[in-house]
């Protein structure tokens, strides 16, 4: 059975959303962003956004809405509720949606409440933030954020340092490449360089690289090819040509990929094993040098207790206890300053 190369938008871009959260805020609501205080954290309201509107849409998988709760920099009790959809294709019956969204969640919470429509979708009109409902003389407008993967432009997003810029060209990508393998393949190399060559955290890495590896679907054949376009173009470079924090993403590559494409091809073992041997070496030198500067560390936390004890009930000078524990004499003389300073 030929494998199907149209991926779950709607799971992997909420998980995506809820691992890279303040990414996401940074990214598509930058105001927002502006005055949300981090330190307070971020809550998922899921399982409450399920309960307010699965009654009204039991036909739909409502469980994969995002509702987020984040407070704001100005120290007030009130909070913002963020309502998250990702939307693959325009319907004129989401924006009812939209606005069932927001009502039933104000009417529940009353608290200030904006939410945002990522569109993936390769076709979406203007006015796809809007609703208008009017009857008789009574009107209604509902006007909510809204992204159009579309709309972006490729070398805006390339010159973006955000991790969602490269989510987002992923989507992009897939759009455009849906009746050419081979040039999806291609892209999808593009975009696990990209990743490799950012300067991001672990987290972020690893989660993007699994974003595109999960949304940017190959079928077996182009799957083996892509393996072989990894080994050869990423992890056979000389390891003094790639800087340091992409040779040690590499084993992500490697975790990720063995996860997700087929068990039963035979270049995969070995393509881990390859990584790996590359690598290991390379993250064990990294640990030990963690730990001899850990050691050094105590080493002269140590001296520095042991010549403040010297200074205060010996009668050597600053000149032989620098000599004895192997200080410079101005750390000496700095600490007999601070010991006169407390008495």
């Amino acid at each position: 059975m030929k494998k199907p190369l149209y991926p779950d938008h709607d799971t992997h871009w909420k998980e995506l959303i809820e691992k890279l959260f303040w990414k996401t805020l940074a990214f598509f609501l930058p105001k927002i962003y502006a005055i949300a205080d981090q330190s307070k954290g971020v809550e998922f309201l899921d399982k409450e956004l399920h309960k307010l509107i699965a009654d009204k849409f039991k036909g739909g998988n409502t469980r994969k809405d995002k509702l987020a709760k984040i407070y704001l920099k100005d120290g007030k009790e009130h909070y913002v509720l963020i309502h998250f959809e990702v939307q693959g294709k325009y319907e004129k019956d989401f924006l009812r949606r939209m606005f069932v969204y927001f009502y039933r969640i104000f009417d529940k919470k009353e608290k200030n409440i904006t939410a945002l429509v990522i569109y993936t979708g390769e076709s979406v009109p203007d006015d796809c933030d809007t609703f208008v409902y009017e009857f008789m003389g009574t009107k209604v407008t509902y006007q909510f954020n809204a992204y159009r993967v579309c709309a972006a432009d490729e070398a805006v997003l390339l010159a973006d340092d955000n991790p969602m810029a490269l989510a987002v060209l992923a989507a992009k990508y897939l759009n455009e490449t849906k009746s050419t393998e081979d040039l999806r393949r291609q892209y999808k190399m593009k975009l696990i360089r990209l990743t490799l060559e950012r300067s991001w955290s672990d987290d972020e890495i690893r989660t993007l690289l699994q974003f595109i590896n999960l949304m940017v679907i190959l079928s077996s054949k182009q799957e083996i090819k892509f393996v072989d376009n990894v080994k050869t173009e990423i992890l056979d470079m000389k390891q003094d040509t790639i800087p340091p924090h992409v040779m040690k993403h590499n084993l992500f590559l490697a975790d990720i990929l063995m996860d997700t494409l087929p068990t039963t091809m035979e270049k995969i073992p070995a393509f881990r094993e390859y990584v790996v041997g590359i690598v290991k070496p390379m993250v064990e030198e990294e640990i030990k040098e963690k730990v001899r500067e850990e050691v050094k560390e105590k080493i002269e936390e140590k001296k520095i207790k042991v010549t403040i004890q010297l200074l205060k009930i010996s009668d050597l000078s600053p000149e032989q206890i620098a000599d004895i524990q192997e200080l410079p004499i101005e750390v000496v003389l700095e600490l007999q300053k601070e010991i006169e300073n407390e008495s």
